[in-house]
């Protein structure tokens, strides 16, 4: 599940990427689009497994949120990682 989420993620991560040169209003919109975009796609999968409101739909839901929030607390420690080794780059020319 962890490969399939990556694969979605990465559209929506180089689209966030790009978006950093647009103005923010762009920018805000194609969050929410991508957002949205994943909200449908998330209640597809689950309307598969039960009815809304069901009990299996709404433990589909909770365990992709959980999934997604993974994710994005994954993509954060790289980040910092990222952020981390590019400071420790520069050490040699800050002479600290």
């Amino acid at each position: 599940m962890g490969i399939l989420i990556g694969f979605a993620a990465a559209p929506m991560l180089s689209f966030g990427l790009l978006g950093g040169c647009a103005n923010p209003e762009s920018r805000q919109a194609s969050q929410k689009a991508a957002q949205a975009g994943a909200e449908a796609e998330d209640d597809a999968k689950c309307r598969e497994k039960d009815a809304p409101g069901s009990t299996a739909y709404d433990e589909c839901r909770a365990s992709l949120a959980q999934a997604q929030a993974d994710e994005a607390a994954q993509q954060e420690r790289r980040q910092l990682e990222l952020q981390k080794t590019l400071g420790a780059g520069t050490s040699d020319y800050t002479r600290h």
